[in-house]
């Protein structure tokens, strides 16, 4: 049965581990996001060119937000607007006006909206518990070890089990979640044939590594390369979405057979339909790097726990 693990065992920062017979699939990071809320914005500028807005909203926020060809919107107007992806680094919020709402929550937003005061807060979005809905009615149990997101979820109506610590045994250790956080903030992926993956950030791009490492296959030469590789893009999907790695990510794989390289790009293309974001399998470039983009929704792992572990 799948199992989301919900702690914030990890420096106080409230996470849930997805797991599937024991494997980690996703780790969501259920610290405070604003994505999902709606606001009475003010538009501070328009940008005609780009048929786009800057927008103020809530305390001191700003976000940017594309609009309409046809849109007559000026400076000093009230735009309602949803938080699309929050603000990461020195980017401000991304903003939409289409909102993503039951058709209930939609009227009651819009009714709201004709006598609010700017920048107000019309309506919050919990992302926990949107997350945990989607599971438990797929048939995942939900397991947590504080009382206090137990009520949240209960309120909510979403059935979940508070996990039972009188026998000593952290739900860090029963379910190995810290084993999983170095695993997956590793700049080394080990995978089953004993070949492994490196993976490294830079300011530009992340770049990812295939290595034989310590695969002692006796099949034949190019057909152990092949088989690496092709086990290699599974791992790499995986950590893809498991650390939620954005932008341009290039791989390098082993050098096999020419012929193998069609075959290698359509299995990760169909790989990639998995992901729960936009991933792009652009190519092999002429020196036989593949480039892949992945839109950037949320923060990265490593950016939400703010620390690499080493291998």
């Amino acid at each position: 049965m799948d199992k989301l693990i919900i702690s914030n065992f990890y420096n106080n920062i409230l996470l849930g581990f997805h797991l599937v017979d024991d494997d980690c699939k996703m780790i969501y990071d259920f610290s405070e996001s604003e994505v999902g809320n709606v606001y009475c914005g003010i538009v501070k500028d328009v940008t005609n060119n780009l048929s786009s807005a800057f927008v103020e909203f809530g305390e001191g926020k700003k976000g940017f937000v594309y609009l309409d060809d046809n849109s007559a919107l000026k400076a000093g107007d009230k735009i309602l607007v949803q938080i699309k992806a929050d603000k990461m680094k020195t980017k401000d919020y991304l903003l939409t006006t289409k909102l993503s709402l039951p058709k209930e929550e939609r009227e009651e937003v819009n009714r709201k909206f004709d006598h609010a005061s700017p920048k107000s807060l019309l309506y919050k979005n919990d992302y926990m518990i949107s997350i945990c809905r989607r599971l438990c009615d797929s048939g995942c149990e939900i397991i947590c070890d504080d009382i206090m997101v137990s009520q949240n979820l209960e309120g909510a109506k979403i059935q979940n089990l508070l996990y039972n610590s009188n026998s000593g045994i952290s739900i860090e250790n029963t379910y190995r979640l810290g084993k999983i956080i170095k695993d997956v903030l590793s700049k080394k992926v080990w995978m089953d044939s004993g070949a492994y993956l490196v993976i490294e950030h830079t300011e530009a791009l992340t770049t990812i590594d295939v290595n034989s490492g310590k695969n002692t296959s006796k099949k034949d030469r190019e057909e152990n390369i092949k088989s690496i590789n092709f086990e290699a893009a599974e791992f790499l999907i995986k950590h893809l979405i498991l650390r939620n790695i954005s932008g341009i990510i290039i791989v390098d794989f082993i050098n096999m057979n020419e012929e193998y390289y069609d075959e290698l790009l359509n299995y990760i293309t169909d790989l990639s339909k998995t992901d729960y974001v936009q991933c792009n399998v652009v190519g092999f470039t002429k020196l036989g790097l593949l480039e892949i983009t992945r839109k950037k929704n949320r923060k990265s792992l490593k950016e939400t726990l703010s620390e690499v572990v080493n291998d």
